[in-house]
């Protein structure tokens, strides 16, 4: 069962090893530092990849049907949502949550070289087997994004102090998005310059290469092992939790009803750089500074 400490404290779990005050400090500085980096390098590279743009964007070059562009969006939310209800318990009983983060994340971040790889491709594969490779990929890194989530945010709970917990996120929230406009007005440049198929696919393996290096920060993170309670309760079946959560909490099952109807408002988003490229004749420079904007 996790627990939240006392404000202040480097973790939210009890029950974790004594460490002196220099030693949490140099950590607390140390892993705040590194996971910023992290956070706008992996926006910087979503830049490149943005998968309410550029993607789709992309996906347009290879098909016309409006069903298959807004499927983009739509499988990246899904695949990020649906994991983390069927985790949640898993990762919870973890004593260590760093070695499963860093390797799950891999799988929502090869799948954008993947993407480059078949952007190279497409003349020798034709479209039909790059639209099946590339919504294979999809598919791929949204259930990676979605097993990831989980164990990532109870991790950043764990090794930043819950009073400066908002601070962090914002600050990794400005630096993410910051650095992804710059990565999308690039991209838009380099479809301009670049011809096919080395458009795409540029920005692609360039997306690749900055979420390699996003993760090798996100690699030097310290995080302390967490001695697991002897007792505990007995577990309940997993939809057993999620009645009693919605029936006690009616502030959550409003916020999620809000949630839920929210992504109906974004899916729309898929098309705009479609529409603003084939219909309003803009440029890919206008499209990249438009992702920034969005």
């Amino acid at each position: 069962m996790i627990e939240k400490s006392n404000p202040g404290q480097p973790g939210v779990y009890l029950n974790l090893p004594e460490m002196s005050d220099s030693q949490q400090s140099k950590n607390l500085k140390h892993n705040f530092t590194v996971n910023l980096l992290d956070g706008g390098l992996f926006g910087f590279g979503l830049g490149f990849a943005s998968f309410t743009t550029m993607i789709p964007l992309f996906v347009a070059t290879l098909t016309s049907s409006a069903t298959l562009i807004g499927l983009v969006p739509a499988i990246h939310n899904v695949g990020w949502q649906l994991p983390q209800l069927l985790m949640a318990k898993r990762i919870a009983r973890m004593e260590r949550v760093k070695p499963y983060v860093t390797f799950m994340t891999v799988q929502e971040r090869l799948p954008i070289l993947g993407l480059g790889i078949v952007g190279l491709l497409v003349p020798r594969i034709g479209v039909r087997v790059a639209l099946i490779l590339t919504f294979i990929l999809l598919i791929w890194q949204g259930l990676g994004a979605g097993l990831t989530a989980n164990a990532w945010q109870i991790m950043v709970s764990k090794i930043i102090p819950s009073n400066i917990l908002a601070t962090f996120f914002g600050a990794q929230s400005a630096a993410a998005n910051l650095l992804a406009s710059l990565g999308a007005y690039l991209a838009g440049t380099l479809l301009v310059v670049l011809n096919p198929p080395y458009d795409f696919s540029t920005c692609f393996f360039i997306a690749s290469l900055l979420l390699v290096s996003s993760w090798v920060f996100l690699n030097l993170t310290r995080e302390e092992k967490r001695e697991m309670p002897s007792g505990g309760c007995v577990p309940q079946p997993l939809w057993h939790d999620i009645r009693s959560i919605l029936k006690r909490d009616r502030s959550f099952t409003h916020f999620l009803i809000s949630r839920f109807i929210a992504h109906f408002g974004m899916m729309a988003f898929a098309f705009y750089s479609v529409y603003a490229v084939k219909i309003l004749r803009m440029t890919t420079v206008q499209v990249g500074v438009m992702t920034s904007i969005l």
